[in-house]
């Protein structure tokens, strides 16, 4: 996975794809990533609560992950794997954790919560029909990825914007006020990425799935998985989402 510095993160000059960012209605957004020849990353939910808690799920063939990051600063998560799955990639035990805190309103920083990436010779063929509510984040070039980031901040929209301008390369996808006074902040970037094919084996007891940049039977990489370790009290939730393709030789 590309570095990022743990724990929080640091906001510059931001780029603002909604009218509507800081907005008090409660976010409901659903994402994902696309390049530009139509392939795509599995769907993802983001949205947050009257009670300031905010959730992050996908759902695909290949199970159900969703992630829940409250308010009090306790946070879990649930998964369910496919049982046509290798063991290594289904059933992933939930676990429990405490995000970092968030930075005091004036220090010009966020707590990072979570970190998803997405890597563009990994996109897969898509199988849905796009409903036109989906906001799709335009991919990185080839051999390169996506990265998505959310983090919570005490800073409201001005203090956010008026951040001295370190980080250049980051992109606002939206900002969600919050009850308590914390700001929601999520926001994507483009980096560098080392293509390494990997194949999980099903130990005969299912497919291997295989996770290639090249694709070399051309089935589109229909199974989608995300892998991360469980964080640790202080970490934010770090995955990495690839498509594959069932194989048996």
């Amino acid at each position: 996975m590309h570095k990022c510095e743990a724990g929080f993160c640091f906001f510059g000059k931001w780029i603002d794809n909604s009218s509507a960012a800081m907005s008090n209605v409660l976010l409901d957004l659903s994402f994902g990533v696309k390049r530009s020849d139509g392939y795509v990353s599995d769907i993802w939910r983001a949205s947050t609560t009257r009670l300031g808690n905010f959730q992050l799920g996908t759902s695909s063939i290949a199970g159900v992950e969703e992630y829940s990051f409250n308010k009090s600063g306790l946070c879990r998560s649930a998964h369910t794997g496919a049982d046509a799955a290798p063991a290594a990639l289904r059933d992933r035990a939930g676990f429990r954790w405490r995000r970092a805190a968030t930075p005091p309103r004036g220090s010009g920083r966020a707590s990072r919560v979570a970190w998803i990436a997405f890597p563009t010779d990994y996109l897969s063929r898509p199988t849905v029909e796009d409903d036109g509510e989906i906001l799709w984040i335009d991919a990185a070039p080839a051999c390169g990825a996506t990265y998505v980031e959310f983090a919570f901040a005490a800073e409201p929209e001005q203090g956010i914007r008026g951040v001295l301008d370190i980080m250049q390369d980051r992109t606002l996808v939206r900002c969600a006020a919050l009850p308590n006074a914390e700001t929601l902040v999520i926001f994507c970037y483009h980096a560098d990425w080392e293509n390494k094919d990997l194949r999980v084996p099903g130990n005969g007891a299912v497919a291997d799935v295989l996770f290639s940049a090249d694709d070399p039977l051309a089935t589109g990489r229909p199974l989608r998985h995300r892998l991360g370790p469980a964080p640790k009290d202080g970490e934010a939730v770090l995955l990495l989402e690839m498509g594959g393709v069932a194989v048996t030789n």
